[in-house]
């Protein structure tokens, strides 16, 4: 048996990226692909702040990117400012900013989580 689409009654994705997760792919594995983000960008964002200059524009960079395949946007344009200051010299990421990116990856995550929560069957 298949799993529920994004078109199911019963799936009602946060926003229009997850959907299309779901349509790419199938609520499994999309739930699996948000489990991964979750737990790689916590991981990546806590060493952040310890990095060198170019590690931290390369951690910058793949936060960007998977934030944007996870419709969270906000997050996406803020590793998409750090991405760009930091080759140009500007300020290397604090413990303090990496801080203030985590409240709000914990804000976007509490909704993927729930969602991971409701669907996931493994």
């Amino acid at each position: 048996m298949s799993s529920p689409s994004a078109d199911s009654p019963e799936v009602i994705p946060p926003n229009e990226a997850i959907a299309h997760l779901i349509s790419a792919l199938d609520l499994d594995d999309t739930c699996q692909v948000i489990q991964t983000y979750l737990r790689e960008f916590d991981r990546e964002l806590r060493r952040i702040a310890a990095a060198d200059r170019v590690t931290q524009q390369r951690i910058a960079h793949s936060l960007k990117s998977s934030s944007a395949q996870m419709g969270a946007l906000a997050l996406s344009q803020r590793m998409a400012a750090i991405e760009k200051r930091l080759p140009a010299g500007g300020a290397e990421v604090s413990p303090a900013e990496a801080a203030e990116i985590l409240v709000d990856f914990e804000t976007t995550a509490e909704t993927l989580r729930a969602f991971v929560a409701k669907h996931a069957t493994s």
